[in-house]
């Protein structure tokens, strides 16, 4: 069996990795080829295009990643037309992935859809087009398969595998320091721009906690990053800390995270957190206007109510992040409130061995057989 896989983000390279070893573990002779990060090459794709190469925040910054993207859509095309995989399975990444959707049906490879794009926050038209071209979409929330079973789509929950990336982190970590006092964890994102953006009004507030509360402050180092990319850690008192900071983030009485998977892990560790994000006013501004979801953070959108704080744009101030982490620590009441909801939380993303369902759902649709297990409705 030979499968293209394609995944153009960081957490799309980690569903993908789980996915590629999930089905090789039930395929041991199974082959792919395609584009991903590091962690899909260590599962054993054939990379034809690296997706650090083409990973970008925003409207505006895409543009000049343009040529990258075309070189890309090109290798993967050609490559699809020669050697005829049995399927091509497409991870998230949605505007590079209907581009090359279209040139994949063109060749008359079938598409499994994993990961939806987030038809339900903005541009909601993807979802028909999406439904039309895939043989199955395999999607993390449970919401999302009733978007595309109005189009008479073959959709089916697998659940998050972020489920597992945490529980099994939790299991195999060493214990983080031993605390001497309220901890604070600081976790700016897993790109550099991310980083650049989110670092400066993190690190500030970490000093200004430090100052009057005596708060304790690791951060996060990502994947990939150099320390240089946290300039004045040291001043501030932040200690950086990685990999493997699960443990530390379940240790830690609040959190400052970057909107993106991270909310959900930092969600699954059970720390109280507060949510940030800043980009290009041009980006920001477009994206205002087309998305139709009042959050910008997944634990919000999957909870469908705010559970979480969240400080976006020229609101990410280190003042503002200090008064609502003095408000967690002040307030039993408000940190146990948002507990419940991100308890609430993790039980809809699902119970343990969502890459192995995922596995199973491709396999059925490329060698035919009985239905894919999928989670039952309402998980």
């Amino acid at each position: 069996m030979n499968l293209l896989i394609s995944a153009g983000e960081a957490s799309g390279d980690l569903h993908g990795a789980r996915l590629l070893e999930a089905l090789c573990r039930r395929r041991p002779s199974l082959t792919a080829f395609g584009m991903g990060g590091g962690r899909l090459a260590s599962a054993g794709l054939e990379r034809l295009a690296r997706a650090e190469d083409l990973s970008v925040m925003g409207f505006a910054e895409v543009l000049e990643r343009l040529p990258a993207v075309l070189r890309a859509l090109s290798a993967l095309r050609a490559a699809a037309a020669r050697r005829r995989p049995e399927a091509a399975v497409l991870i998230d990444f949605p505007d590079f992935h209907a581009a090359l959707s279209r040139r994949l049906r063109q060749e008359g490879i079938p598409l499994i859809y994993y990961v939806s794009p987030q038809v339900w926050a903005w541009r909601p038209g993807r979802a028909r087009v999406i439904a039309e071209r895939a043989r199955r979409i395999l999607t993390l929330f449970p919401f999302e398969t009733a978007i595309y079973a109005k189009y008479g789509a073959d959709a089916v929950c697998t659940g998050h595998p972020v489920v597992d990336d945490v529980r099994e982190a939790l299991a195999a970590e060493p214990e983080p320091p031993a605390k001497t006092g309220r901890r604070l964890v600081l976790l700016p994102g897993s790109r550099r721009s991310e980083v650049r953006r989110h670092w400066p009004p993190m690190r500030d507030a970490a000093a200004i906690l430090r100052s009057r509360r005596g708060v304790e402050t690791f951060a996060a180092l990502a994947p990939g990053l150099s320390p240089d990319l946290y300039p004045g850690a040291q001043e501030a008192g932040v200690r950086l800390a990685g990999p493997g900071v699960h443990r530390l983030i379940a240790s830690a009485d609040v959190a400052f995270v970057a909107s993106g998977t991270a909310t959900l892990e930092v969600a699954l560790c059970g720390t109280p957190l507060v949510v940030v994000y800043r980009t290009s006013r041009s980006s920001f501004a477009i994206g205002s206007a087309l998305v139709r979801v009042p959050w910008i953070s997944l634990v919000n959108i999957v909870a469908q109510e705010s559970v979480v704080p969240e400080i976006l744009q020229d609101r990410l101030t280190p003042e503002a992040l200090t008064a609502e982490a003095e408000s967690l620590l002040d307030s039993d009441e408000r940190r146990h409130t948002m507990k419940r909801g991100l308890e609430r939380v993790a039980r809809e993303l699902g119970p343990p061995g969502a890459s192995d369902r995922a596995a199973e759902a491709v396999l059925e649709v490329v060698e035919g057989g009985t239905r894919a297990p999928a989670l039952a409705a309402g998980r």
